[in-house]
């Protein structure tokens, strides 16, 4: 079971142990000065002066509570200052000399040596000009004589807590940002298992495209992320193709608008916008005021959508290094020792069975390499045409198969998620050809505008693709269809054979000029 992640403001401080120590060294000095004061004649004179030690102690407590290590230097220094000055000026109180020593070890715990040596020096300093300022006959020796034992002593203890909270301060650098992340991803989880919050970025965007074109009337639209490339992201999209270029901003056209979605001084995307009737500055107004409400929310999906992928790319990683080092490794092993066998044994039928089972076993480590090199092929700098190529020329490469490659990318680049999507489709298509359908041919073609997508994957062979009990290979495929917004038909070819095909639910774009084409030879 998942631990609960702690109530707000329950995760302990990164400056809570610093803290703790310092008002520790104050209470505790505080309580031998009031306990020493006690016993002394002159305890009636040094009660004033203790309860405004108390003070300053506290209010320098209270300054440092909940800041970081390293911040506010000059609270110990302030402190240091006014405890000379203290001190210096009231009637010689030996016992309430031991203050002196708080400042400097305050500021070794907290801060570093630099701030130890500055807090002791302010306090010498100090010491020295108030004493010049208040005695008759120059500075009192015998008052030096008393307060410089305490603060030499607060600058060795504060110099040797310098050195030991070094190590502290440097843990607690590292694991800052780990610490912040942790209680972001803790609060995300919560909200994402009680369902309060949408992550799904392409969801969102639809839902952004709805409300601006409510408020303003408008016709068509398109929302962008920026950051990932060169040119933006297309997340979404509604009605005929909006120009892409508007993106990028204003192109004197009085028909479109661009909204950009800011956060914080960070341009995240943008939302263009056509509208026959033309633009005003209340409808450019209100289209801003939709897009604000919409950008947290926009870009918390689009980073949560990176860390998915990033998350999903790792495991499939895992998984093709377990495969490859354990299940492919022992069946290799298997192979070895039919080949044992056969070599062994001089009946006719063992040589035969083991000739059959070493084919089989041959079988399975191939398709097990398959699945391996399915589980580590991503989409890199190349967009999904490239990585489609290479991905049909590896599984092509040592069968029949004749392939036929269309690639028509006209348009910007899809959204990652998207692309991974269709990437997965794909591969699954392919699979089922290349195991079942016993194909001579196989027909694979993608045309995107990136807004509109179409993906065909098609074959010659036996046909029949129903889907069978605990083979899930085709309701996966609807499934990833699915979540981009588009639908998956399967139905037999008029020539034999199986069509798989996948479109946007847009309305696809006339095919343009077929900018990649790839035949692959006949293989004899």
């Amino acid at each position: 079971m998942r631990p609960k992640a702690p109530p707000d403001g329950a995760a302990t401080s990164p400056s809570l142990t610093p803290w703790r120590v310092t008002t520790a060294a104050r209470a505790f000095a505080l309580a031998l000065i009031a306990g020493t004061v006690l016993g002394e004649e002159s305890a009636t004179e040094a009660a004033p002066l203790l309860v405004t030690l108390v003070v300053i102690g506290a209010v320098s407590t209270a300054l440092e509570w909940n800041v970081t290590s390293h911040s506010r230097p000059w609270i110990p220094i302030g402190e240091a200052f006014l405890v000379a000055v203290l001190l210096a000026s009231a009637p010689m109180q030996p016992s309430l000399l031991v203050y002196l020593a708080v400042p400097p070890i305050a500021a070794g715990v907290r801060h570093g040596w630099v701030t130890t040596v500055n807090a002791a020096f302010v306090t010498g300093v100090t010491t020295l000009a108030t004493l010049a300022l208040t005695a008759d006959t120059g500075v009192r020796s015998e008052r030096v004589l008393e307060s410089t034992p305490w603060m030499v002593i607060g600058m060795g203890v504060g110099l040797l807590a310098s050195w030991q909270s070094r190590s502290m301060r440097d843990i607690e650098a590292r694991r800052a940002p780990y610490v912040t992340a942790n209680q972001l991803v803790s609060q995300l989880h919560a909200l994402a298992s009680h369902g309060s919050v949408g992550l799904d970025s392409v969801q969102l965007a639809g839902e952004l495209e709805t409300a601006l074109r409510a408020a303003t009337g408008a016709d068509r639209s398109a929302v962008f992320v920026h950051g990932r490339r060169s040119d933006p992201d297309l997340l979404s999209s509604y009605g005929d193709q909006v120009l892409t270029q508007a993106a990028h901003g204003p192109d004197g056209d009085p028909h479109i608008e661009t909204v950009w979605l800011h956060g914080g001084e960070q341009r995240l995307g943008s939302v263009v916008l056509v509208r026959e009737a033309g633009w005003t500055d209340e409808l450019r107004a209100r289209a801003q005021s939709v897009a604000d409400e919409f950008v947290l929310r926009l870009d918390t999906a689009v980073l949560f959508d990176d860390v998915r992928l990033m998350a999903t790319a790792e495991e499939r990683n895992r998984i093709a290094r377990e495969m490859h080092d354990g299940v492919a490794q022992e069946i290799v092993a298997l192979g070895y020792i039919v080949d044992e066998i056969e070599a062994a044994s001089d009946q006719p039928e063992t040589q035969q069975l083991a000739a059959s089972l070493r084919e089989e076993i041959s079988r399975v480590v191939t398709e097990l390499r398959f699945s391996i090199f399915d589980l580590r092929h991503q989409i890199a700098e190349h967009r999904l045409s490239g990585a489609l190529a290479e991905y049909v020329r590896e599984v092509s490469h040592g069968t029949e198969l004749r392939v036929h490659l269309l690639l028509d990318e006209s348009g910007p680049a899809l959204p990652s998620r998207t692309e991974m999507e269709l990437l997965r489709i794909a591969q699954e298509a392919i699979g089922n050809v290349r195991r079942h359908a016993r194909a001579s041919n196989l027909w694979v073609t993608l045309v995107s505008d990136g807004s509109c997508v179409r993906l065909e994957v098609e074959d010659d062979g036996v046909g029949n693709a129903a889907p069978k009990d605990r083979h899930w290979g085709l309701q996966t495929m609807r499934e990833r269809a699915a979540t981009i917004g588009a639908d998956l038909r399967i139905s037999s070819r008029h020539d034999g054979g199986t069509v798989v095909c996948l479109q946007t639910r847009q309305p696809a774009s006339p095919e343009g000029n077929r900018s990649h084409e790839h035949h692959s030879p006949a293989r004899r």
